[in-house]
Formats: C-alpha cells, structure tokens, sequence
C-alpha cells in the first residue's frame, strides 16, 4: 500500500496518545493528567504546521502512480507531456505529485465557499508549473504556497474590477478564474491561456534575477503576429488595461513553439536558456 500523507501516520500515535491522556485527566480531575497532555498536543500542532514538508519529503523518496483519470487528463490536454520519453513521463508525474501535494487549493466563489478542490482540478492546475520548469531543478514556485480559483472573473481589494488571474509573490498567492483556465486547456488556440499567463508572472516574481531578454517598444506587433488573439483580445480575456508583456511572451513560447520561434528567435533562444528546455 502506497502512502500518500506520511503526516498522518506519523501523528496517528500522539492522537491516541492525546485521547488516552485525556480520558485519564477525565477519570482523576485532580491528577496533573492534563500537563502530560501538552505533550502530545505539542506534537500535533507542530505535525499539523509542518505537514506539508513532511508529505513532500516523503513523496520525493516514496512517489506514488498517477491515477488514470490523472493521466488521461493529461494525454488529453499536454501536448507537452505527449511527446516526452517514458523516462521524462516518471519524473513529470514525481513532480505533478510534489507539486499539488505542497500548495494549498482554496476554493473561493463556488456554490460551497472554501470547498475542497478536486483532486483532477489540482493537477490540471499542477501541470502548468510543472510544465514550464521540467527543465529546471527549482520547479515548485515555492514563493507560492497558495492556489485560490475562482469559478469565473473576480475582483478583488487590489484590483476591484472584475479580472481573471492575478498573482502576489510577497502573499504567496496565485489567484486564478477556473472558467478561463480550463477553456483554454481544452481549446488551445481558441482562448488566451489565462493559467500559463498567471504562473508566468508567479515565475517573474519568483525569479526576478533570471537574464530575462530584453524586449523593444514595439513588441506587442511580434506578440499579435504569433497569438492567435491580438492585444486588445488578450487584455480583455485577463481583465486589465494594461499588462507587463513578458508574461505573454513566457505564455507564447509555451503555447506557440513553431510560430514564437520563427516570430522572435533571439527571445526564444533566451527563454529557453532560463527554463533549461
């Protein structure tokens, strides 16, 4: 049997231990049980805080197959992820695991505030990092901790009209509209790719030292000869006036190889160069 969450296995003991203290403390009011019984619930707090460290520490020397709805998602929605080797497959799914295993899933705006996000959900959402950074050995974007989605546009106190990602590397937050993530995963070309977008601009916040290129006034002329959607289109998908267009650019040369190449080869160069590909 594989394990999936070490933690819970390893604060299984001081649990038991903690309901046997109590129950004593219980029986015998004016025994010192309950000292004893910070003990356990000491551990437990500190299990609970590090819980995240612990599974990932785990899951890097244990790791665990991918479901085959997981897997299937991925056929069908990674070309990417297709065209690698077997070898490369395993470490993408050692590292799809590791990644959705450390970032906390909240959802926000659902029929059930603060529900639990799916499990599939995780790892479509997952598989776009992981993407990006298969050839780098820094892949988890560990500035974000935290995935908020959204079902549609949001606002939000920094931004109050209604927008579709935004992304805070000192909150460690990336904020995302499921609705646009998944149109674009399941009609590439069709929608801007909000998710890519988004985890672009978590990896420039991230990396802010990395020898991005630099990018002449008129890129935005490159940009729409290579997107499907031109600036306007894509400002309107994103819900902003204005945007940094490296971003876009990282966005592009994962989700438009041939045109980016031919379109801007010393930046593709240079990109490739920083993400390792």
């Amino acid at each position: 049997m594989k394990i999936h969450k070490l933690s819970r296995i390893v604060a299984m003991p001081f649990f038991v231990l903690a309901v046997v203290i109590g129950y004593y403390a219980f029986k015998h009011p004016l025994e010192n049980y309950l000292i004893w019984g910070l003990l356990p619930a000491a551990a437990l707090i500190l299990i609970y805080l590090f819980s995240p460290q612990i599974d990932y520490w785990w899951l890097g020397r244990n790791p665990v197959e991918l479901d085959q709805q997981i897997t299937d998602l991925l056929h069908g929605t990674n070309p990417d992820y297709v065209a690698m080797s077997q070898d490369q497959k395993n470490e993408f799914n050692k590292r799809l695991t590791l990644f959705t295993t450390g970032k906390e899933f909240i959802a926000k705006g659902m029929e059930k505030e603060n529900m639990d996000v799916p499990f599939d959900v995780q790892n479509m959402i997952s598989q776009i990092p992981v993407t990006m950074t298969m050839g780098r050995d820094d892949f988890t974007f560990r500035q974000f901790d935290r995935i908020v989605l959204y079902k549609h546009p949001f606002g939000s106190p920094l931004h109050r009209f209604l927008h579709t990602m935004e992304t805070h590397a000192e909150d460690g937050v990336v904020i995302l509209s499921l609705e646009h993530v998944q149109a674009a995963m399941m009609n590439p070309g069709h929608h801007y790719d909000v998710g890519y977008h988004a985890f672009a601009e978590a990896f420039t916040g991230a990396y802010p030292k990395e020898n991005y290129p630099d990018l002449p006034n008129d890129i935005w002329d490159s940009i729409e000869k290579i997107s499907p959607q031109n600036k306007q289109m894509i400002l309107s998908t994103l819900g902003f006036q204005d945007v940094d267009p490296m971003p876009v650019l990282i966005t592009l040369y994962f989700r438009q190889k041939e045109k980016f190449q031919s379109v801007l080869p010393k930046v593709a160069v240079s990109l490739k160069q920083i993400f390792n590909l």
